[in-house]
């Protein structure tokens, strides 16, 4: 988060803890711990007209964690801010949607998914993805929020699809001579408890949840993108792809950069040289289009 704060508010802390048995301080830290507001950066000086850079970036998460004494806001909580205050300025004509995540749970990356969809559709509003690095599972369900999606060359996209890690440890406590003595209300209500194997009847449960989430996702690419049954074919199967093979499999549009994304947003929104924009909280970094707060 706020690295100026952070460092501030370790001063201070290391300043307290230093000083005499006898003494006393008396300070609020609560305005250091707090989010800071968001700032408008330029990354682009152009016309009245703007153009929103939205980032997406990290594992995607819908509620905030803590880091130290700060709180960081999730994918979804900073989402909404940002658009929060984006709908106060009308001179926003486009939007970027920035990208460089591997995904993240289900419920969040929908949640994102349906944020954005229903941001642009209500302010009409066209949107250009640009995956800069990874934009893979739900990092990529969040681009089909887009009308066109661009990736850099270098990117890594796909991995369209549901994963449920599970784990026994059954055989291993067997060797150490460890019971599993867990008390269940019903024969089902430890499915996936990893003190004991999975039955077959363990397995066609949770396979059913996995694949139904898995049909919500690939009917929601069917619905957007441009594919053919070969593409599902190939798709399907979970594999995260370059760029290059994401277009070929029309995952994405065009192998590009922040440059051709400034194109096609101008071209879908009608207008030429846009200033480019991003929300920042104050003390994140100022950076270029492809660096992190």
């Amino acid at each position: 988060m706020n690295k100026i704060y952070k460092i501030t508010l370790t001063i201070i802390m290391s300043l307290i803890f230093l000083l005499p048995g006898c003494s006393f301080i008396s300070l609020d830290l609560m305005d250091l711990m707090q989010i800071q507001p968001f700032e408008e950066r330029v990354f682009q000086k152009g016309s009245k007209d703007k153009v929103l850079v939205i980032e997406i970036l990290g594992m995607i998460t819908t509620t905030s964690t803590r880091d130290g004494f700060f709180r960081k806001q999730g994918t979804l909580e900073r989402l909404d801010s940002v658009l929060k205050k984006a709908v106060k300025d009308n001179h926003i004509k486009g939007l970027i949607i920035r990208i460089d995540s591997p995904g993240g749970g289900m419920t969040a990356s929908d949640l994102v998914y349906r944020r954005l969809v229903s941001f642009k559709n209500e302010h009409n509003l066209p949107a250009v993805a640009c995956i800069t690095n990874q934009g893979t599972s739900g990092a990529y369900m969040a681009a089909l929020s887009a009308d066109k999606i661009v990736a850099l060359p270098s990117s890594i996209v796909g991995n369209v699809g549901v994963i449920l890690p599970s784990v026994s440890l059954e055989g291993l406590m067997d060797k150490l001579g460890i019971d599993n003595q867990t008390i269940t209300s019903g024969k089902f209500k430890d499915t996936g408890n990893p003190l004991r194997d999975m039955t077959d009847a363990d397995m066609d449960i949770l396979k059913a949840i996995v694949m139904e989430f898995y049909d919500m996702f690939i009917n929601r690419v069917k619905e957007v993108r441009p594919v053919t049954d070969e593409d599902i074919a190939v798709i399907g199967d979970g594999r995260v792809m370059s760029a290059s093979v994401g277009t070929k499999h029309h995952l994405i549009d065009q192998v590009g950069y922040y440059e051709d994304s400034i194109k096609a947003i101008e071209a879908l929104a009608n207008i030429e040289k846009p200033t480019v924009i991003v929300y920042r909280r104050q003390g994140e970094n100022s950076g270029s289009f492809y660096s992190w707060p």
